[in-house]
């Protein structure tokens, strides 16, 4: 253990007496004023719209392991967010990634830099789910979590970052201590001063009843804190989308090329004089090394991350961290009244346009399900058609035309991913009209 020596000298003009004492204190007890802890979440959803169903195993070959590569070998901590279905398909088209992965896990190894949070079933859009479906999504993920790493995650990714009272209820039924949310969610929050204001039910949009109260102090905005949905409370972590002197979704643009590493490294720098002793976090798909090839053209994805890994390490007062041991270091302080966020993607995107008549198809499919298992929950057919209502929820296969504030029209669609959520939803259809 290093050791500092102080010099301590202590005088008295009485007795004209000088005392020098030396101290003796472990580096590591040292607090720094200005450390800035940086951490990063990675969601796995190898259902991507762009590659056509059956040909994932390139994903996994040119996305997830250079990724996981280029954490392992910089010693780069990071927190993996995997969907059940991605989970599932690894253990038929490489069974070694999930020893790879377990073999890093914070929870199993000692000297591992990843940690396991929650990600749903089949990476679905959460604003179109009812509570049922959304429980089920939570539900299985988790099974799949456990059975397939061994770990029963604390933490949870939203898809599209969506929050409501709904779904951070639903969480804390299942054990859930945490989620994350975007920073900007963070700026409208409403503080919680006292027990009364908290026994408040939450009204539609997601705040207590008549709270009209003070916000987060901008030192606030990027530190744990509760957010009261009812009578539960969940620890919400915000994730950063811009940095001083950075555009919005900034780590993707690094990633792509599109802004130099040194914009964002200096933008690190005035972050970190902003808002000392917080947290960074950084949030990406797992799939960036592939998918900005096949959608983009930039080939150098890798060696940007690398670079950026480089530059990383030579900044002082930086700490890397998962979510969760951050949050151990550094407890919620407020309670908060978080507003419901509905997902950074309009909900037309699934429902209207080319991805009408997929949703209509739901509708009827959900409907008929949730009358069924009413009158026979435990029937065959009925756990059957929820299996098959599950995978219909993935997003990627859902998608008519992109509505979005900041890419829109950006994503093109695989006819095999429609062709995937259509013949699961006619085999749920099938199954009910035997019912």
């Amino acid at each position: 253990m290093s050791i500092i020596f102080l010099k301590c000298i202590q005088f008295s003009s009485k007795s004209i007496k000088f005392t020098i004492k030396t101290l003796q204190i472990p580096f590591n007890a040292l607090i720094v004023l200005n450390m800035l802890y940086i951490g990063f979440a990675f969601n796995f959803n190898i259902q991507r719209c762009e590659v056509a169903v059956g040909n994932e195993a390139v994903i996994i070959k040119e996305g997830y392991r250079p990724l996981i590569e280029v954490l392992s070998k910089n010693g780069i901590k990071a927190d993996f967010f995997i969907s059940g279905y991605t989970s599932e398909l690894f253990k038929i088209l490489d069974p070694e990634i999930i020893d790879i992965i377990r073999s890093s896990m914070l929870g199993l190894n000692s000297d591992g830099n990843f940690e396991l949070g929650t990600y749903t079933y089949t990476h679905p859009i959460p604003q179109l789910l009812n509570h049922r479906e959304l429980e089920q999504q939570i539900i299985k993920g988790l099974e799949i979590d456990k059975s397939t790493y061994g770990i029963n995650p604390t933490g949870f990714l939203p898809p599209e970052f969506a929050y409501s009272r709904d779904i951070a209820e639903t969480l804390v039924d299942e054990r859930i201590n945490w989620t994350v949310v975007l920073a900007k969610s963070m700026e409208t929050a409403v503080v919680i001063d006292t027990a009364e204001a908290s026994a408040k039910t939450a009204n539609s949009s997601g705040q207590t009843d008549g709270a009209q109260g003070k916000k987060l102090s901008k030192q606030e905005l990027y530190y744990p804190a509760t957010a009261v949905a009812g009578k539960k409370e969940i620890t919400v972590i915000p994730a950063a989308y811009q940095l001083p002197g950075t555009p919005h979704r900034f780590f993707k643009l690094m990633m792509k090329g599109e802004i130099p590493v040194k914009t964002v490294i200096q933008g690190i720098k005035e972050f970190q004089k902003q808002y000392p002793d917080k947290l960074l976090l950084f949030k990406r798909d797992a799939e960036t090394i592939f998918i900005d090839r096949l959608n983009s053209g930039f080939k150098h994805t890798k060696e940007v991350f690398k670079e950026f890994a480089g530059s990383l390490a030579s900044l002082s007062d930086i700490r890397l961290t998962t979510i969760g041991d951050f949050i151990k270091g550094h407890p919620p302080v407020k309670r908060i009244s978080l507003a419901n966020h509905l997902g950074n993607t309009k909900i037309e995107t699934f429902t209207e346009g080319a991805a009408k008549e997929i949703w209509d198809l739901t509708v009827k499919v959900r409907e008929l399900l949730m009358k069924a298992e009413r009158k026979n929950p435990e029937s065959d057919k009925v756990r059957q058609a929820w299996e098959h209502l599950l995978l219909s929820h993935n997003s990627d296969g859902r998608i008519g035309y992109w509505f979005s504030e900041w890419n829109p029209g950006e994503h093109r669609v695989e006819p095999s991913r429609k062709k995937f959520i259509e013949e699961h939803l006619n085999s749920a259809l099938d199954l009910l009209n035997a019912v």
